[in-house]
């Protein structure tokens, strides 16, 4: 199949774009974020690459608000735990940027070297720094933890973090039982490293994924969603038509965008 060409979206909200149905589609969006990137840290150079401890993969790019109180999202990355960072998206925080808001992306050990269970660590490490040092670096405000894929997984995981106001997830993972061998999980790192299997945390969550991502995606964020309810959580679950997991992150990065909205009204509205 053909990739379907897409219109930029460079000073305008993007359209919804069909699924990115190709290797070589999926690399022109990831090489555009980049760009994007690299031009916003260019702009914005201030506050790279903060060490929050760890080694050197533990790192802090913080883009502060002229507000120190304004809201602040932090951004986790996807790529299946395994690769990325900062620097390969940083862009996807521009929509919540516009509207006055800090974003705080952290770094953190990827797999192989790292385990899942050190990747975790890692990010506690990193909520902790943000809770002590953040307001020295301008970024106070409450917390919207908000994350892609494997980064969906890692934001439910966080979001009992004192730190955090609420969480997003968009086309997210949240039971590992069908990947214990495949990331040389324990059994015990199954049921730890699970949301699906947790206890509920009582704070907002919202789930969003594409219509154009096969059942079993899909089925993850329906079942964490349903267990979420079942215990009293009154959360958005929003299927976003033509939309996969490497398209969802466009609505964020527009000021107008449907996840700009919803990532708004869980802290403003909250």
């Amino acid at each position: 199949m053909n990739p379907t060409p897409r219109p930029a979206h460079h000073g305008r909200s993007p359209v919804i774009r069909p699924i990115a149905d190709t290797a070589a589609d999926n690399a022109r969006i990831a090489l555009r974020r980049a760009e994007d990137t690299a031009a916003l840290r260019s702009a914005r150079p201030g506050k790279l690459g903060l060490c929050y401890g760890g080694g050197e993969a533990c790192r802090w790019d913080l883009y502060p608000a002229l507000d120190p109180a304004a809201p602040c999202i932090v951004l986790l990355h996807g790529s299946e735990w395994s690769d990325g960072g900062p620097a390969a998206f940083g862009a996807v925080a521009r929509g919540l940027l516009a509207h006055g808001w800090s974003a705080a992306l952290p770094s953190h050990g990827l797999r192989p070297g790292a385990s899942l269970t050190r990747i975790t660590r890692d990010l506690h490490r990193a909520m902790g720094w943000l809770t002590a040092q953040g307001p020295l670096h301008g970024v106070a405000g409450p917390v919207l933890l908000c994350g892609w894929g494997s980064g969906a997984h890692l934001a439910a995981l966080l979001l009992d973090h004192p730190r955090v106001r609420a969480g997003l997830g968009l086309s997210g993972v949240y039971d590992l039982g069908p990947f214990e061998e495949g990331l040389d999980l324990t059994p015990l790192e199954v049921e730890a490293l699970s949301p699906q299997r947790l206890p509920v945390v009582r704070k907002p969550f919202a789930l969003a994924f594409g219509g154009a991502e096969g059942t079993e995606r899909q089925r993850y964020s329906r079942a964490f969603h349903a267990l979420r309810s079942q215990n009293g959580a009154n959360d958005p679950l929003l299927v976003v038509p033509g939309a996969d997991a490497m398209t969802l992150p466009d609505l964020l990065e527009a000021p107008d965008g449907l996840l700009c909205h919803t990532a708004r009204a869980l802290i403003e509205e909250g």
